[in-house]
């Protein structure tokens, strides 16, 4: 009976592992780091369809969980329209992702992963999506002595950059 009581323990305290060190859980992501990344992709994702209002959601991990709308509200001095994840709905007959309200296809920014590196650093797998154009970036986070944002490179993604 001892033995078969360790052995559940062990398994008990291999469950509680996290995996990776300094990997946050989901429900981290709507802080500083998670929107300094929103606020970037916002910046930097390119004008794919210049006639066609712009409506932003963000969602977060691998499951595309949408974040709160207080989360999108600390982002209201950029004065864009945000829609909740929650709401959005599938029209057909090509499957585009929509805001019901608007039938616009949304920009929607995925926070992905996000991981501590040292005390004020923090490196987030994060990327955007437009219809059915999306792009996903690697990026550096550091939140001391001042946020900055810094983009390590492209992890995958079919959108192509036109040729000037």
């Amino acid at each position: 009976m001892g033995r078969l009581w360790c052995i559940f323990l062990l398994f008990l305290l291999a469950g509680c592992d996290s995996g990776e060190p300094g990997k946050l859980s989901t429900g981290e992501f709507e802080g500083d780091e998670g929107e300094a990344v929103a606020r970037y992709i916002i910046a930097h994702v390119p004008e794919l369809d210049p006639k066609v209002p712009k409506i932003y959601c963000v969602v977060k991990g691998p499951r595309l969980i949408s974040t709160k709308m207080d989360f999108t509200r600390r982002m209201n001095d950029l004065k864009l329209k945000f829609v909740s994840g929650e709401v959005l709905t599938v029209q057909e007959p090509n499957k585009s992702i929509v805001d019901p309200a608007t039938g616009v296809s949304p920009i929607t920014i995925q926070l992905l992963e996000m991981k501590r590196t040292g005390a004020t650093t923090t490196e987030v797998v994060a990327g955007w999506a437009y219809k059915k154009t999306w792009e996903r970036h690697r990026y550096k986070v550091t939140t001391s002595p001042e946020r900055k944002v810094e983009d390590l490179g492209r992890i995958e993604g079919n959108y192509e950059k036109p040729v000037q």
